[in-house]
């Protein structure tokens, strides 16, 4: 698993919900050695060792301090994919996130921009048939909310590398 250590801010709740705070454990490491972070829970039976050091590695990770959380809803490849819930929209298929593309519904060629009103979820299959073409998607894109993008977000805790997680992201 390459996301093995979840990050919470100063406040004990995760950094982020949208993609969920969770690091690598490369990173946990490193941040625990510079000592930016407290370690609330480590990992049981996961020990990493250099010439010199040997400890276990991070699950969970607090903040020293607490960093303000955004309310509004940055563009990016990844909200837009939980915007449109990973569903084509031309197709109107579910795909995984490596299968999909993002498209200029107005493409660039004629002065579409790269804006929430502008790009949508695409199949390869679907993106290469429509090409710069004007053809429209079934739901036409808008700039969600972040309470739109929670709701349409579904935490999966069975993929959890460690069953504690739940207590902090589940929190209300």
């Amino acid at each position: 698993m390459s996301q093995d250590c979840l990050l919470l801010n100063g406040n004990g709740r995760p950094l982020s919900y949208l993609p969920l705070s969770v690091i690598t454990w490369k990173t946990a490491i490193k941040l625990s050695i510079i000592r930016s972070v407290i370690v609330i829970k480590e990992h049981k039976d996961w020990v990493v060792r250099s010439p010199s050091i040997e400890m276990k590695v991070p699950s969970i990770l607090m903040l020293q301090s607490y960093h303000p959380f955004h309310s509004y809803v940055k563009f990016s490849r990844s909200n837009v994919f939980l915007r449109d819930l990973y569903t084509c929209q031309y197709c109107f298929d579910v795909f995984e996130k490596k299968d999909l593309t993002l498209d200029h519904v107005v493409p660039k060629c004629k002065k579409g921009g790269t804006t929430w009103n502008n790009v949508v979820t695409a199949c390869k299959t679907c993106n290469i048939q429509k090409g710069d073409r004007d053809i429209r998607p079934k739901v036409e894109p808008i700039k969600p909310s972040l309470s739109r993008l929670i709701q349409g977000h579904q935490i999966s805790k069975i993929n959890f590398p460690d069953r504690e997680w739940d207590k902090y992201i589940f929190q209300s």
